[in-house]
């Protein structure tokens, strides 16, 4: 693998640089009560859930429809009742669904779904679905992400596809025919919504596994309220500058040192990228580079490495002087950038 050293600095020496084409939101003064580290140590934070996934986690490793190369989790609150739900993709395959399961004083399965091993969720909508292109066909379905998630409370279908193949062409939306004009109707309202794309969040090695059980969930709890608003404000600012847009973010501890940065992705295009920002003593800064593609990148959580595969190499950043020359990626990864739709809501939601 041919990888090219892109940047590897310490935080207190990171270039302030102006983020998304906002002014202003580089740098962002705060107390001088904020410090570097917390003190405080995600681990510490307890949830109910945790053990119970934990084990979820390790049985389906065990099982025979785990793959070391292919199988992915991720960890969401999709019925926004402050417990996230476990989603287990055993693979990318186009015929790939995901199991979900949540924890109401036990492990609970409650949905097969998805394509291609994911599935989106339309915060706007409060509703989970996917898109499945078969030959000469598409077909599609969406649940409702807080009342009867395993049942889909819309799906479509259209034969398209097979128009050259002399098929009378059909437009179905819940099973019964309709015009092209009344089918797109119907499937714009969730194609056009902003969405986040979910289950192949993070690999199954230990260390990726202990990070989103154990530290993904517990920031709003790390974090003080003064490195909560001075985050928000930078956030705040872009929504107000560039309220039309397909921007994203997320938290996440780049440096393992129990303070996360944030990360915004610029959108989900092949021309997007991430910025990543780090409390700095008593400044919010910018790290001083655009990062990633497709408004995402990917994090090993064993090195403190983040990197982005190329079509001819690999692009490695570090906060923290890891040595990109002899990078490698782990086992223990995780992509990042695209966990929030950045909306007012979702700000607040991230940082309560």
């Amino acid at each position: 693998m041919k990888i090219r050293r892109i940047l590897s600095i310490t935080a207190a020496l990171a270039a302030i640089l102006s983020a998304f084409g906002c002014s202003g939101t580089n740098s962002s003064e705060v107390s001088e009560e904020v410090v570097i580290n917390t003190g405080i140590d995600p681990h510490s934070i307890i949830f109910d859930w945790q053990k119970s996934y934990e084990e979820k986690l390790k049985e389906f490793s065990s099982s025979s429809a785990y793959s070391s190369k292919n199988s992915r989790f991720d960890l969401y609150d999709i019925d926004l009742d402050g417990t996230p739900e476990l989603i287990i993709s055993p693979d990318s395959e186009l015929s790939s669904v995901c199991e979900i399961y949540t924890y109401r004083n036990a492990l609970e399965k409650v949905a097969d779904i998805g394509a291609n091993g994911t599935f989106r969720y339309i915060p706007s909508l409060g509703c989970i679905g996917y898109e499945y292109s078969g030959d000469g066909f598409v077909y599609g379905e969406y649940h409702s992400a807080s009342e009867n998630i395993s049942e889909p409370s819309v799906t479509y279908y259209n034969n398209l596809g097979s128009a050259a193949a002399g098929a009378t062409i059909k437009y179905e939306i819940n099973n019964a025919e309709v015009t092209l004009a009344e089918y797109e109707s119907a499937v714009q309202i969730y194609s056009g919504a902003a969405a986040v794309d979910l289950g192949r969040k993070y690999t199954f090695g230990e260390k990726s596994i202990d990070y989103a059980l154990h530290c993904s969930q517990s920031w709003g709890a790390v974090l003080s309220d003064i490195q909560k608003n001075a985050y928000k404000k930078i956030l705040s600012d872009i929504i107000a500058n560039s309220p039309e847009n397909d921007a994203a973010f997320e938290i996440a501890d780049l440096d393992g040192n129990n303070v996360p940065e944030l990360i915004l992705s610029t959108g989900f295009t092949d021309i997007c990228d991430c910025h990543v920002y780090f409390l700095n003593e008593a400044v919010v800064n910018d790290l001083g580079t655009s990062c990633g593609q497709y408004g995402c990148f990917t994090f090993d959580v064993e090195n403190s490495v983040f990197f982005s595969d190329g079509k001819s190499e690999t692009q490695c950043w570090s906060l923290n002087d890891a040595d990109l020359d002899k990078f490698k990626p782990s086992e223990n990864t995780m992509v990042c950038g695209r966990n929030y739709i950045l909306t007012n809501d979702s700000v607040n939601s991230a940082f309560r």
